[in-house]
């Protein structure tokens, strides 16, 4: 009696044992690291920034303008409401989450 028991068991285990082994080969992205400077050009308030000298691969850039305002993209200009110095960084990302990060003291003037 127990022998039968033993292998109805086995027999089980064998039915519910785990799924085969996936022998795939996975693809995973292999990106180079994003790199880059702050560009600008100011004429009063009125303040054009751009993303310079830039290496590796840049998938997304946001900015922090350094008054509370943030923006996403290359290059785009606004307008500053107060002259005053402002400490402006930039951040670049690419599809692996590699992030590289810039600061720059930008002044604008009446």
């Amino acid at each position: 009696m127990m022998k039968v028991f033993i292998a109805l068991i086995l027999i089980c285990l064998c039915c519910v044992s785990c799924e085969p082994f996936d022998l795939d080969q996975k693809n995973f992205p292999v990106c180079e690291k994003p790199e880059g400077t702050i560009g600008f050009t100011a004429t009063k308030l009125e303040v054009t920034f751009f993303l310079e000298n830039q290496k590796g691969e840049i998938g997304a850039v946001g900015w922090d303008l350094g008054d509370g305002r943030n923006r996403s993209g290359k290059q785009f200009t606004v307008l500053y409401e107060k002259p005053g110095t402002y400490n402006v960084s930039m951040v670049l990302a690419n599809q692996c989450d590699d992030k590289f990060t810039a600061s720059r003291l930008v002044t604008v003037t009446n």
